[in-house]
């Protein structure tokens, strides 16, 4: 996994799908991310699951075109990151509560992979905030568990799991991975404050 460390290697193909949306700005594009999330999250818990896979792929990609546009247009500031990540963390939310609460899931697995992806969330910017810079590393960081949430609505699809279901293999994943991942960040951040 760590799909993180892959970044240099789309970077020119990140930078063709941001040319048409150049003319918005890149804190619209993160809105709009956003709202897409919503209509993942619904679809999923109303089991359209072809229709989820769409809306989390739109918004995955949106999540990571607004910084690109922000970068190429010379608009990237303190302000637009802070926006970027609070907007982060509620799609996450949105879209993993539709999940959650969708036929397909158990409740205390949900809110086990909710601790896990704030846990994650929260070390990296911990560590920023106490002048760390970011930390992306981990086993299981925000990349990967996206691109598992684009696949998880077509497995859900076809095929339901063994003694859990496919959505339930996925939320534990992010629970456990998760929460390695969140230690992973606080022993690096400890060894930098040390």
């Amino acid at each position: 996994m760590v799909l993180n460390n892959y970044r240099a290697r789309v970077d020119g193909i990140l930078t063709s799908l941001s040319r048409p949306f150049m003319r918005l700005h890149p804190n619209t594009i993160t809105l709009i991310s956003l709202v897409i999330a919503f209509f993942a999250s619904l679809s999923y818990y109303l089991s359209w699951l072809f229709l989820s896979f769409i809306f989390i792929f739109i918004s995955a990609l949106l999540d990571a075109i607004d910084g690109k546009v922000a970068r190429m247009r010379n608009l990237a500031s303190k302000k637009g990151d802070f926006l970027d990540h609070a907007i982060d963390r509620y799609a996450d939310t949105i879209i993993l509560l539709g999940i959650i609460f969708s036929p397909y899931a158990t409740m205390w697995i949900g809110i086990f992979a909710l601790v896990g992806v704030y846990m994650t969330s929260y070390m990296g910017t911990q560590a920023q905030a106490l002048g760390l810079g970011r930390i992306y590393g981990g086993i299981l960081g925000r990349a990967d568990r996206l691109v598992i949430l684009m696949l998880l609505p077509i497995l859900q699809f076809f095929w339901w799991g063994y003694y859990l279901s496919v959505t339930d293999w996925v939320l534990l994943i992010f629970a456990i991975l998760g929460n390695i991942t969140a230690l992973q960040r606080f022993y690096s951040a400890w060894k930098m404050l040390s």
